[in-house]
């Protein structure tokens, strides 16, 4: 904790000075039409971290076991700090990282489980792509900075809890650094930290991951989830800009706002809250990685399995998310490539199933002996695997659980994985007690393998729309405001609309104004009923409303009224989306109270 501590004051205390330094140097970001700040900020705060880290790294006394990292790390602070200033060409930044890369395997810093062969490329790909990974993620005002110290803290815990002590100071130092500049860049940021500082935590955190579970992780499986569990964050956000960017024909390294904090503040959420989002993702991944130190490794992979899946289901739905303006500009074959994925998603659905089955088949297995598998029911499990994935799937294709559609998933998909699920125990139940006769294998296990296969499946089919439901219910940073006049069938129809993230239509809806009295006070589908429709001119005033949407049919004797009453004072009510109305483009309605 000492090193932490260091760090923390040393970064803290350097970090104004660094502000001041950058304001009379001229270092400062101005706004820019594909960056995310407003106004003019100090750069090169990485300086502070530097200084607040390798001062903790040195003040451990013991210089032959800093060194090592120490020096390829200063090497990438340099050449970040060469890159804020100049504006390196990226694969000139590309060498200089493989080159500290390479002085760093020199050290011994590699994946030492894996034969050579393997483990200096791996080791290669690991720590450039880490490197990278953070570079890409400090995009917003403190976004970066919190990520990389809850993944240095879930790193130096799980150090501890495996007798790694050796490299704990050296994690904590980083964690520390991190805590004490986000003093200053959490939002709104007064200094950003720039190429320096993201290359700089982003090389030292895939040096430490390889160090730290190299010397304490028990088996190779968990020397490799470690890192990417800790590192989950990044991981994730490089995938999902580099796949967008390369399907729409732009360079990955090309900036812009199309990162997973740009998609998430577009579907609504705040800055604040978006950054605070993936601090929690951030730290459940990293509570992933301490549960291996107290979890058999078979229990570490269905949790992961499960936190892979929901990771992946939003990614998936950030990723069809319009961010991108102009037309894509993508080779041929990368858009031929673009659309077979588009189009053959059914494949990626089994590959997520063949997942999710020995996951449920372990984890209720797992429940049914408390967490730890006596040995010849683990082997009998182990055995029985490729017979419950195959059963499962074959379950799933005879009921047609492969032909729905994900963005339009509802109650009929839900219960065509459920029946397919239970085809499929159905299926196992016959081919496992025909070969085995059930020995070592639990019957009451197999029930719960049901249950959880069924909640999986049934969850990565409707994730999509869960996810869809969960962020139309947030108001959109711009948009228009909408009342809804009628509460009638229509009505579930049109919120669907009108709320979709997705839609070229979002609005936010203020409410429902509705004549009948027994709905007042209550919602639909979330959107509350806020009084009769004679409210309308004074709801327009107080709560700046845009336009005016029918909820009812426009035949109906209530339709008809409403209309009617809007025409005796003059304000539009549209009949429909088809056709965009006027004020979505923002104009609001002038009440007509007059």
């Amino acid at each position: 904790m000492y090193s932490f501590l260091i760090s923390f004051l040393v970064t803290a205390l350097t970090t104004p000075l660094v502000i001041v330094l950058a304001h009379r140097l001229g270092w400062v970001a101005k706004p820019r039409a594909d960056r995310w700040h407003t106004k003019p900020t100090a750069l090169m705060g990485g300086i502070a971290i530097f200084i607040g880290t390798v001062t903790a790294w040195l003040a451990g006394g013991d210089l032959q076991a800093v060194l090592p990292l120490a020096i390829p790390a200063a090497g990438i602070f340099l050449l970040g700090a060469v890159d804020d200033r100049l504006t390196l060409k990226p694969h000139l930044k590309l060498i200089g990282q493989i080159a500290a890369t390479a002085a760093l395997m020199v050290s011994g810093f590699r994946f030492e489980a894996l034969p050579p062969y393997l483990a200096l490329p791996l080791t290669l790909i690991w720590v450039v792509g880490i490197t990278n990974a953070v570079n890409l993620l400090d995009n917003m005002d403190g976004l970066a900075a919190g990520v990389c110290g809850i993944s240095a803290l879930a790193m130096a815990g799980y150090c501890l809890m495996e007798s790694g002590a050796a490299t704990v100071p050296a994690v904590f130092a980083l964690a520390g650094a991190c805590a004490g500049f986000l003093i200053y860049n959490f939002n709104p940021a007064k200094i950003f930290m720039g190429d320096c500082g993201s290359m700089f935590l982003g090389f030292s955190l895939a040096a430490l991951a390889v160090q730290g579970t190299q010397r304490t992780a028990p088996n190779l499986m968990l020397s490799m989830l470690v890192p990417v569990a800790v590192l989950a964050i990044p991981i994730f956000d490089t995938t999902l800009v580099s796949v967008a960017r390369t399907l729409h024909g732009r360079s990955i390294s090309q900036g812009g706002r199309d990162h997973s904090s740009h998609r998430l503040v577009a579907l609504g959420l705040s800055e604040r809250s978006t950054v605070l989002a993936l601090y929690t993702l951030t730290a459940i991944f990293g509570g992933l990685a301490l549960a291996t130190t107290r979890m058999p490794l078979s229990g570490v992979l269905v949790v992961g399995a499960v936190a892979f899946m929901a990771l992946m289901n939003l990614g998936l739905y950030l990723g069809f998310l319009k961010v991108y303006t102009e037309p894509s500009d993508a080779p041929a074959h990368v858009r031929l490539i673009g659309g077979m994925v588009q189009h053959k998603k059914q494949l990626l659905q089994v590959g997520i199933d063949l997942m999710l089955a020995p996951a449920a088949f372990v984890g209720a297995h797992l429940l049914r002996f408390e967490g730890r598998f006596p040995p010849e029911h683990a082997e009998a499990v182990l055995a029985a695997l490729p017979f419950v994935v195959v059963t499962k799937l074959v379950g799933l294709a005879v009921c047609k659980a492969y032909r729905g559609v994900w963005r339009y998933a509802g109650l009929a998909d839900a219960i065509t994985a459920t029946a397919g699920s239970m085809l499929g125990s159905i299926f196992t139940l016959v081919v496992l007690g025909t070969l085995t006769g059930f020995h070592h294998l639990s019957r009451a296990a197999l029930f719960v393998d049901w249950l959880m296969f069924t909640m999986l499946v049934v969850a990565s089919r409707t994730g999509y729309v869960m996810l869809r439901e969960v962020f139309g219910l947030l108001p959109p940073q711009h948009g228009p405001r909408v009342v809804i006049l009628g509460a009638g069938v229509e009505v579930i129809t049109l919120l669907h609309r009108l709320r979709d993230p997705l839609s070229p239509q979002r609005a936010y809806v203020v409410g429902i104004l509705d004549n009948d009295r027994g709905k007042r006070g209550r919602t639909l589908n979330g959107a509350p009923v806020l009084g009769p429709v004679s409210d309308l001119p004074a709801l327009i005033d107080s709560q700046e409303i845009t336009f005016c949407v029918l909820g009812v049919s426009p035949l109906s004797e209530s339709g008809r009224r409403i209309l009617e009453y809007c025409e005796e004072l003059n304000i539009t009510v549209h009949r429909d989306l088809d056709t965009p109305p006027l004020a979505m483009t923002g104009e609001r309605l002038v009440p007509a109270t007059a």
